[in-house]
This record gives structure tokens, sequence and C-alpha cells, in this order.
């Protein structure tokens, strides 16, 4: 869904009449300011998990027409009035500057109807929202720039994470890395909830784990791989773009920060070219030892991207042995019914499991599909709760 935008200078309450406001009309100006500055990642809200298929794994019925190079995918289109609002400095500035006097304001809100019940509470949660908002708009470096804050909760501590998205570099899809898709906030989801599901543990024969991600973007995933596994695992987060993997080196840097030098990050960002790396006849370190585990999170928007990747994972991922634990590659996708032909490219490369011959050979063994909602205040046309799919692949050696 579209959201109508205007500029912050004309639709905020005039500064100077800010105390002449309720509470709730200034609470929904914040929010609106949110909706500009710090929007909530589309489509991570689960609402149902179809049951797990080993088998029988059904291709798209329908193929269309893959996007022409360059040309953007729909499911991750940003509006382009939003965006070109979301990069103007006046209006951050003067968003900046609202935002600063409301808050300098806000206690004065409380004479207003002093014995009105429940208004401290109105009150002070606008100031914290307020305020949480302020800190994002005047600690970007740039404008355009968005800075979330992503907690998941698990069996453990809960692990909170900080990411900054940038913007697209001069309108260059190929850069798309650089924000947070909804794929990732999924799996990152999903691995803290149910870290055993992945297989994700040590043992004598595998004492310690080297875990890899395929177009790690903002680092959502490998960040939180890190925070999970901690000392126990190298993480290795890699892109291509070098605007994408400057901003991922950043957020990696920025979750991890220790004086205590005798203990490194666990996560550590690199290039990765899908197209090349399978041809190189001596890998480069990190990649000159295979990984146990491999992860992909939205990174099949055009028709060849499949093929490179599964060349990629036949290269890195470890063989199995009998000492050690299933090697496996978990991809997540959104199912896109305008363009289904990406998709099915998954399924072409990495077959079902039962209809692949003898031979050792990287496999489908799993596909779960989960369905989320595509945000909380999201309706669409029809006043239904707009729902996103997503598949959740798990591919590994067929011995």
């Amino acid at each position: 869904m579209t959201i109508a935008v205007s500029a912050p200078s004309t639709h905020l309450p005039p500064i100077g009449r800010i105390q002449t406001h309720s509470t709730e009309d200034l609470t929904k100006a914040v929010r609106y300011l949110r909706l500009i500055y710090n929007p909530d990642v589309r489509g991570i809200r689960r609402v149902d998990r179809r049951e797990r298929t080993i088998q029988g794994l059904t291709p798209p019925t329908t193929l269309t027409p893959s996007l022409k190079p360059g040309s953007r995918h729909p499911s991750r289109s940003l509006d382009p009035d939003l965006e070109a609002l979301r990069s103007d400095a006046f209006e951050r500035a003067y968003a900046i500057r609202w935002l600063t006097a409301l808050i300098s304001q806000v206690y004065q809100l409380l004479e207003v109807d002093e014995d009105a019940a429940g208004e401290t509470a109105a009150v002070e949660a606008l100031l914290q929202q307020a305020s949480a908002l302020l800190a994002i708009c005047a600690g970007t470096a740039s404008a355009g720039t968005i800075t979330r804050t992503f907690r998941f909760h698990g069996s453990a501590a809960p692990i909170e994470i900080q990411l900054t998205d940038v913007p697209l570099e001069n309108q260059d899809y190929g850069s798309v890395g650089a924000q947070t898709w909804g794929s990732a906030c999924l799996l990152a989801e999903m691995l803290v909830e149910d870290t055993g599901t992945f297989g994700l543990r040590i043992s004598p024969c595998v004492p310690h784990l080297r875990v890899l991600e395929l177009g790690a973007g903002t680092g959502l995933v490998s960040v939180t791989l890190g925070k999970l596994l901690g000392s126990d695992a190298s993480v290795i987060a890699t892109d291509f773009h070098p605007s994408v993997l400057a901003n991922l080196q950043s957020n990696v840097a920025a979750n991890f920060t220790s004086a205590d030098t005798a203990s490194p990050s666990p996560v550590s960002a690199h290039f990765l070219d899908w197209a090349k790396f399978p041809a190189l006849v001596e890998a480069p370190a990190p990649f000159d030892e295979p990984f146990d585990y491999i992860f992909g999170a939205d990174i099949i928007y055009e028709a060849e991207h499949a093929l490179w990747i599964k060349n990629c994972v036949e290269k890195l991922l470890r063989r199995p042995t009998s000492a050690s634990p299933q090697p496996a590659f978990h991809l997540v996708i959104p199912l896109r019914p305008t363009h289904t032909l990406e998709s099915s490219t998954v399924e072409k490369v990495f077959p079902p499991v039962e209809v692949c011959g003898a031979g050792s050979t990287l496999v489908t063994l799993s596909k779960d599909v989960i369905v989320c909602e595509a945000s909380g205040d999201v309706r669409s046309r029809n006043g239904v709760t707009e729902e996103v799919e997503y598949v959740h692949y798990v591919i590994g050696w067929r011995s």
C-alpha cells in the first residue's frame, strides 16, 4: 500500500502552537514522522505456517518474463515520493526542530488538563516516542538513511541489534542490499526462536562452526548468528556492491564493539561475486575452507541468481561425514505472484530430493511456506489484512 505523504513542514502542527494541540494529535504527528524516517520492515509478522513438506515440492504453475537488467523488483519497490522526502535535508532539519520543540514543551501539556485520567501516561508515552525518533533523525549521518533497532526473543536472553539502511546509490538497484528486507527479519527471528531446528550446535567432532551468509545486505542475519553463537563460530557475511559492503562492515562493527581485543568479533564482512567465484582455481581466505552452514535471505531476484548461487554453494558447503552434522543451506525468499520465474528457478537448480538419481548433488530437503502480515497497520482496499508469503528451503547434499 502506498502512503500519501506530505512534507513535515506543512503537515505537522506549527512549532509555535504545539501546546494548543491534544496529546492524541501530537502522537499521530510523531507516528507520521516515524513512517517517513523510521518505517517498519514490511512483511515480518507471522500469521500462519504451512505444514513442512519433505517430498512433493510444487513448482509455480505460471511463469512470467524476468525483469530487465537494472529494473526494480515490485516487492522491493520503494515509494519514490517517500524516498525523495526522506532524503530532503530541509525537511529532515525541520522534523528535528519540531521534535526538539515538542520534547521541550511536552510536560507543559499536563497543565492543560492535569486532572484527565491517563493523561500523564499518554504524555510520557509521547515523550518516549518523540525522543527515540529524534535520536534516530539527529544521529543519522546523511539524509535518506534509516536506523532501526531489532529485538528478538528466544529461549535465552533477548537479542538486540541496531542496523542502518542507506539510500539506493543513484537509483542503482544493484544496491538494494543497502535496505533491510522482510526475508532477513523473518529468518533472524526464526533463528533466535528455534536455534536447534537449524542444527547450529558444536560437538567434539565440530568444536567450531564456520557459517556463511550470501547477499548479507545490512547484515541482520549474520549479526544475529554472531550474537547467538559467539566465539563458537566464525560468521562470514558477504556482499557484492561496494556501498552495500561498506554499510555491512559498519553495521557489523556497530554491533560488536568490545574493548577486549582478545575477543574479536565473530562476524566479518567480505566481498563475494557469485558469478565469478566458482571459476576461481584457488579461493582466497576466508573461502579457502568449506562452511558448515550457509544462509541466504531474499537473494533470488534475477533469473540467473539461483544458478550462480548453486555453483557457489557446491564449492563452499561442507560435504557430510559420519562424524559431522548434516551441512545445510537455508534459503528464505518471498513468493512473488507477478515474478514466479525467479522463484521457480530455485526448485529447478535445487530439485526435490525424491526426484534426484544417484550421486552426490545438492537437493531441496524440505520446503516450508510461512505467511506473514504485510504490516500491522497496512490494510488492502477491501479491508482485509495484506499478507506476504515466504518459502524456507533447506538444501543439502544427496549422498
